[in-house]
């Protein structure tokens, strides 16, 4: 990807680790609405969106009343280390943790303003994120922080002081850079198209809503880059900050099969970000079946939950990642690791690859013979096995391999075929 401040090499390594843990967490979780949306103000991002349509009017919490929700954030049962572990074991390999979203919030001791975990107005009075990040070196866990540029509780964000604003946002920025050792991801949230044009939340043309053109200004990107880079050179880094860094991301959709660049899909496990009372998640299925289609895609997925107050995640979403866990112990040897295609993603599925062995995931079997033919572009079958069941026949024909599956054998969710070859196919 192009990229003006020096792509770091790192980026294998967290292309390597394909599934994620999102934490949205701040003391929205008090009243279970939304993290920062549900906070009424008027939002500079959007000024040709009524407040009414950014939230339903139901969850719209005057923002006197929401900035003070943090004297009831007391993260009583949240211990950073029992977490990590838990995440571990659903099968994650990198966390990111929300050291301050949109509203304002610090989940981290800085020295800049006192709306933050560690006030003695709130009960949690210790830093979040410095326990969360010896936690993760503890345990060997991908180490990911999230800090959104805006901020609505900023008395000089988007105003005529806006430049006092950018001395801020860098300088915190240098505190989560140096003062909480060696970070492994960087995901920065701007509100704002990048540079191409794009909305993240689509992936398309940036809706008339969010119509302002992309502005590295706003945040000084080009100098906050540098010297980012500079704190942390083996940090990766996403697009949000306007420029084109390390990676890309698609929000709420799975990507499209781009293998060429790297990129990142993150998703709610339920209907919003941080913490609601009356969640309703979503299946295991529908999940596996994003991881599955991201990394055919040749993107990582990351899947978001949000802890109550205590820091305490609501059983439903334990009982989601707990069944998504059964799955990755079984078959997440072929999404670790591997890269998207060589089979470009198609309606039956798509495929991945750990050098010459392609995992081939059928996600909806072909019905016209039960015969899914694919092209073997120079390479020659070594051995071809089902790893999700039995049943499975094939046959080559010249420069094509046929896989036959009966109807009986299909397995709803993910047929996985392990394809050993000579060498790689080459496709035109």
């Amino acid at each position: 990807m192009p990229n003006t401040f020096g792509a770091t090499p790192q980026i294998d390594k967290f292309l390597d680790w394909r599934y994620g843990l999102f934490v949205h967490w701040n003391p929205s979780s008090v009243i279970g609405h939304e993290i920062s949306w549900s906070r009424e103000n008027d939002k500079p991002e959007q000024p040709h969106k009524p407040r009414a349509h950014t939230v339903s009017p139901r969850t719209c919490i005057p923002a006197e009343l929401y900035d003070s929700l943090y004297r009831y954030f007391d993260a009583s049962h949240w211990d950073a280390r029992d977490f990590v572990a838990k995440a571990k074991a659903w099968g994650f390999r990198y966390i990111y943790l929300t050291t301050k979203h949109h509203d304002g919030f610090c989940n981290f001791d800085t020295d800049l303003t006192d709306y933050k975990v560690t006030s003695s107005s709130c009960p949690a009075g210790r830093d979040l994120t410095r326990e969360y990040v010896d936690a993760c070196r503890e345990l060997d866990m991908g180490l990911g922080i999230y800090y959104s540029q805006p901020d609505w509780h900023h008395p000089d964000y988007r105003t005529e002081n806006h430049d006092r604003y950018i001395q801020y946002l860098h300088a915190q920025i240098e505190e989560l850079c140096t003062r909480y050792g060696k970070i492994d991801v960087w995901w920065f949230d701007g509100l704002t198209a990048n540079e191409k044009g794009d909305n993240h939340v689509t992936g398309l043309a940036t809706p008339a809503a969010y119509h302002e053109e992309p502005n590295p200004g706003l945040w000084d990107a080009e100098a906050l880059l540098k010297k980012m880079r500079a704190w942390q050179p083996d940090m990766v880094i996403n697009d949000r900050c306007v420029l084109q860094a390390d990676f890309y991301t698609p929000e709420q959709r799975v990507g499209g099969f781009d293998p060429e660049n790297p990129w990142e899909s993150s998703m709610t496990i339920g209907g919003q970000w941080a913490y609601s009372f009356d969640e309703v998640v979503k299946s295991s299925d529908e999940m596996i079946g994003h991881v599955v289609d991201a990394a055919c895609g040749g993107g990582n997925f990351v899947l978001n939950v949000g802890p109550d107050r205590h820091g305490l995640i609501p059983p439903e979403q334990e009982r989601v990642l707990n069944q998504i866990a059964a799955w990755m112990d079984a078959y997440g040897h072929t999404i670790y690791g591997t890269r998207g295609g060589p089979y470009p993603r198609w309606r039956w599925g798509g495929a991945t690859h750990d050098g010459n062995t392609i995992y081939v995931h059928v996600r909806r079997w072909p019905e016209l013979q039960d015969r899914l033919t694919l092209p073997l572009g120079g390479a020659r079958p070594q051995s071809v096995t089902l790893l999700t069941g039995e049943g499975l026949t094939y046959e080559v024909e010249g420069d094509l391999i046929h896989l036959d599956l009966g109807l009986q054998n299909d397995n709803a969710l993910d047929n996985i075929v392990e394809m050993k070859l000579d060498k790689l196919p080459v496709l035109q």
